[in-house]
């Protein structure tokens, strides 16, 4: 799905990975380079090439596999939803979700699919996740199947410290996967200790920018909410570019201190990456016994 140019079929075809495939875009353009493409290697017959806005030109059997990548978890998690018993038709998914990848966990959860493995990769400063999910029924966690073979559920249990909160636990698995987490993948660690580090600058530069206008914003970004929790936020995911987004300052003529919309603004955003942060901290945790 999303073929482009078949690169992926292609690339499969010559390794014997599979016999045949069917290549769908949403656009006629892709379709045109890859039946070119396919021409090119001589697979033109092997192929079946579609017109397809998601999984609209698919019918339920088709198919053993259905490779999805080359755009967002957003978009992902709404192909998948839109027709849900056709997905869960769908024997296997392999995913690959260029951002937010805990809103396609969190889909393969609800329509009863299990995580069977991921992996994460790095390339041109980007870090990328890639799962294989297979159809469990409606009731199955979005969980690792005995990755590390001891017939134990690593994504529960002792895998996180005991004093992080299960919302904490689940919010951290979906965002970085369970089978990475389970596995201490060293690229993750990587790629979390990155993280933690720009969003601390990130969150340092929000902070002295409203102070020094007066405004003690870090301390009402930590007030807790009434159960004792942070606020749900937005969390950065894997995909990001590391980059540090600018500060804003946007002040009024009058007196050069910080707008009532500008102040709520930086206040939302120290209460994001605080959160962040929390997520962040607690998978790097998973690390401890390292």
């Amino acid at each position: 799905m999303g073929c482009d140019h078949a690169h992926i079929p292609i690339r499969l075809l010559q390794t014997g990975a599979f016999a045949r495939a069917i290549g769908m875009d949403v656009l006629d353009g892709p379709l045109g380079k890859a039946a070119g493409n396919l021409d090119l290697y001589g697979m033109a017959d092997r192929v079946d090439l579609r017109l397809s806005d998601g999984l609209d030109a698919y019918e339920a059997g088709e198919a053993d596999t259905v490779v999805i990548t080359g755009m967002g978890g957003t978009l992902m998690r709404e192909i998948l939803l839109r027709e849900p018993e056709k997905t869960r038709s769908i024997p296997a998914l392999v995913l690959g979700p260029q951002s937010d990848p805990d809103k396609v966990r969190d889909a393969l959860r609800g329509l009863g699919f299990v995580i069977e493995d991921e992996r994460l990769i790095f390339e041109d400063g980007k870090y990328y996740p890639v799962l294989r999910a297979v159809s469990g029924g409606e009731s199955a966690a979005c969980r690792p199947k005995d990755p590390g073979g001891a017939g134990e559920d690593p994504a529960s249990g002792d895998l996180f410290p005991a004093e992080i909160p299960d919302q904490i636990r689940r919010e951290a698995e979906d965002l970085f996967g369970p089978v990475l987490l389970s596995r201490r993948d060293p690229l993750l660690k990587e790629f979390l200790t990155r993280r933690i580090a720009v969003l601390e600058r990130i969150r340092g530069s929000v902070s002295e920018a409203a102070a020094s206008r007066g405004q003690d914003l870090a301390a009402e970004a930590a007030v807790p909410t009434e159960n004792g929790q942070e606020p749900p936020a937005e969390a950065v995911a894997p995909a990001e570019t590391g980059q540090e987004p600018a500060v804003e300052q946007e002040f009024s003529a009058a007196d050069r201190r910080p707008s009532g919309a500008l102040r709520e603004k930086h206040l939302q955003k120290l209460r994001e990456i605080d959160h962040s942060l929390v997520l962040y901290r607690a998978a790097l945790a998973v690390y401890r016994e390292e």
